[in-house]
C-alpha cells in the first residue's frame, strides 16, 4: 500500500515544522506538570480531575505531534514554481468571477496547510482542481456549493512566503 503524500509549499512546510517544535516543547512542559500533579495526588490531595484533564490534553498533543510528523515526513515540498506559465501549488491566482463581477484571489496550497490554519484554497478542492495546470486567459467553470461559478484567470504569481 502506497503512503499518502502531502503537497506543501515551502512556507507551509516551515510553518508546520515550527508548529511541531512548539507542540513538542509544550508536551515536555506538560509532562513536568503531570508529574507534579501525580506527586500531589499521592499526598492525598484531591487532584483527580486535574490528572484526568492533563492525560486528555497529553493524548490530544501526542496525536497532533504524530500527525505533524507524518505530514512532514511524507511531504512533497514545492520550493520553486515548476512551470511559471501554468498554475501550480504555491501560486497566487487572480481571477474574475464572471457571475459576481468581481476580482478574487486564491493562494493554492496543500490540504494539510489549510487543515493547520494557513489561509488559502486547497489544491484538492473543486476550485483548486479546476485551476491547477491552467494559464492566464483561461476560463474555468467550477461546481461550488452555490452552483456553477465561472472564473477568467487574469494573473498568476508565486505566493509570497507567509513564514
Amino acid at each position: 500500500m502506497a503512503l499518502e503524500r502531502y503537497t506543501l509549499t515551502r512556507a507551509g512546510y516551515d510553518q508546520l515544522q515550527r508548529e511541531l517544535t512548539d507542540y513538542q516543547e509544550r508536551r515536555a512542559q506538560q509532562q513536568i506538570e503531570m508529574e507534579s500533579i501525580q506527586d500531589n495526588t499521592t499526598e492525598n490531595y484531591p487532584e483527580e480531575g486535574a490528572e484526568f484533564e492533563a492525560r486528555t490534553m497529553r493524548e490530544i498533543m501526542d496525536e497532533r505531534i504524530g500527525n505533524l510528523i507524518l505530514i512532514l515526513q511524507q511531504a512533497d515540498v514545492t520550493d520553486e514554481d515548476p512551470n511559471p506559465r501554468t498554475i501550480d501549488p504555491g501560486d497566487r491566482v487572480t481571477a474574475w468571477n464572471v457571475q459576481d463581477r468581481e476580482e478574487v484571489e486564491f493562494d493554492l496550497v496543500g490540504s494539510a496547510e489549510v487543515m493547520y490554519g494557513r489561509e488559502g484554497v486547497s489544491i484538492e478542492s473543486p476550485v483548486g482542481q479546476a485551476l491547477i495546470g491552467r494559464r492566464v486567459g483561461d476560463v474555468v467553470d467550477v461546481a461550488t456549493p452555490d452552483g456553477m461559478t465561472r472564473y477568467a484567470i487574469r494573473r498568476v504569481v508565486r505566493t509570497p512566503d507567509h513564514g
